[in-house]
């Protein structure tokens, strides 16, 4: 990988509310079709530093570049960086007033300009990916908690980004129904897309991650292979929380 422009590339990366530093200086580079998953207690800035890759949240100071570019800069167009970055949230964030097929269509349209039949066509495309064929019709609160985080999925691949986060996908749902949206992530890993996973689902960490971040306290305290990491942790922080959720 080296040699490389990293996908993700944050350098000293600080976020803070008012008194409340949540970011303290992070450090990561994230690769071409790499899977980082991060873990940590509740509280360690992991979604928030995710939501800050594009920028959801403002940095408060560090430096973020997201295929070389410095979305930082006043002139980054960042709606434009956006594009190329799809996010799932905890929440599904579907529209309740549009049935599936508008969910996907509606960002195609406004902001890629495609026309209503191109963008029924990658929507199809899109669901079929995510096994909901059959379900453009439905309205969200048709569908379970599992089908409407994979319509997320679906919304996010429609507009064809170069890279994927997740931040926490599954933990709003029915334990029976996490496998589900769990299987479209693996699959997405296995076709060599870009992801930065924030997650409680170790399992998934382990077999599909290339590396796994550990955070406490708005700093990264470990990383590595994820099994190893796991199996054998070096930090103290680490196997203090890992002895808690395996």
């Amino acid at each position: 990988m080296t040699g490389t422009t990293p996908a993700i590339e944050i350098t000293g990366l600080r976020k803070s509310f008012g008194d409340n530093e949540v970011l303290k200086g992070i450090d990561l580079a994230v690769h071409n079709g790499e899977v980082v998953c991060v873990i940590g207690p509740s509280g360690s800035g992991k979604s928030t530093l995710l939501r800050t890759v594009n920028r959801l949240e403002e940095p408060s100071g560090g430096s973020l570049r997201i295929e070389g570019e410095d979305i930082l800069d006043p002139d980054c167009d960042i709606d434009a960086v956006r594009t190329r970055i799809g996010m799932v949230f905890q929440q599904f964030n579907l529209f309740p007033h549009l049935d599936v097929m508008g969910n996907l269509t509606i960002a195609q349209r406004r902001v890629l300009k495609r026309g209503k039949q191109e963008a029924t066509e990658v929507a199809r495309a899109m669901l079929e990916r995510v096994g909901l064929a059959d379900r453009g019709d439905a309205y969200p609160a048709q569908l379970s908690g599992g089908q409407q985080q994979r319509v997320a999925i679906a919304r996010a691949l429609s507009m064809n980004p170069d890279m994927m986060l997740f931040d926490e996908p599954t933990s709003a749902l029915d334990p029976e129904l996490v496998g589900e949206v769990l299987d479209v992530m693996k699959l997405l890993a296995a076709e060599g897309m870009t992801m930065m996973v924030v997650t409680h689902e170790m399992g998934f960490a382990r077999e599909v991650g290339d590396r796994l971040v550990f955070m406490d306290d708005g700093l990264i305290v470990e990383e590595g292979i994820p099994a190893e990491v796991l199996a054998s942790p070096q930090h103290a922080r680490t196997q203090a929380f890992l002895s808690k959720v395996l």
